[in-house]
């Protein structure tokens, strides 16, 4: 299973590196166009609402939690990450990884587009106050990420290997469909999470990502020789840097959570 995830994230990383330095105009068009329209309905009509609604019914429902309890999480997190207990690797469960690790997994999935780049777009385009509102929805975002991971941690099973899965589609598919008539709802709503994180990981998941890599490689150590030499509508180095940030990753990813882990 873990070679076959391996494979899928090898294939997608040299797909989204050959679209992401492709130089073909028509493509880039097209994407953008289809984008924005999924952009102007998903985020503009719906998914502000639904995410401030969200984060706003967990804050009441969990007592301001995040605001209560800050010396609470403040000391379970911070205050113990550097302590003995939580810094190695977990010697009695080959499959598991420390509370370290666990954290650097989260925040290296965590930290990215959207902090950084998502952040200097708001200010472009909101100016100053946009720093006021962000730190009004990260407030009442907080508990919405607390929620998903109080039931992920919670349907979570074992899988063959003896590791951990865990995520939106089990606690929608044993949490919601569990239910009076909800098990149909929540299978398919668990389905649909699934489908829409894999149509994800080709987008913000790595297409921002590569190109972004591959650009400031290629300003910084360009090499004129493999940047001359067209294939695929892009250049030779381009495709050098791809297929080895491809092969790096897929080693990683078919090491399992114990090896993400250790890498970040």
């Amino acid at each position: 299973m873990k070679k076959k995830i391996g494979l899928l994230a090898m294939a997608s990383l040299l797909l989204m590196t050959l679209s992401g330095c492709s130089q073909d105009k028509s493509f880039f068009d097209n994407v953008s166009e289809i984008n924005d329209i999924i952009n102007d309905f998903v985020w503009m009509k719906i998914g502000l609402y639904l995410l401030l609604g969200t984060g706003i019914i967990m804050t009441l429902v969990n007592k301001f939690f995040q605001i209560t309890h800050i010396k609470h999480w403040m000391k379970m997190t911070i205050g113990k990450m550097f302590h003995k207990s939580v810094k190695g690797h977990s010697h009695h469960d080959k499959a598991s990884i420390t509370q370290f690790q666990a954290l650097c997994t989260a925040l290296a999935a965590t930290v990215g587009v959207g902090n950084i780049a998502g952040v200097a777009s708001a200010i472009v385009s909101g100016g100053p106050g946009a720093v006021f509102w962000m730190w009004i929805a990260a407030i009442v975002g907080m508990m919405t990420s607390y929620s998903e991971n109080v039931l992920g941690i919670y349907y979570r099973k074992k899988n063959a290997d003896g590791e951990w899965s865990g995520g939106a589609m089990y606690y929608l598919r044993d949490g919601l469909g569990a239910k009076k008539n909800c098990k149909t709802l929540g299978k398919v709503l668990a389905i649909l999470f699934a489908i829409f994180t894999i149509f994800a990981s080709f987008g913000i998941g790595n297409m921002g990502q590569i190109n972004k890599i591959v650009a400031n490689l290629e300003g910084a150590f360009k090499i004129e020789a493999l940047s001359n030499i067209s294939i695929l509508g892009t250049d030779l180095y381009k495709i050098i840097i791809g297929l080895v940030i491809m092969i790096i990753a897929g080693l990683i990813i078919i090491g399992g959570i114990k090896r993400i882990a250790i890498f970040c």
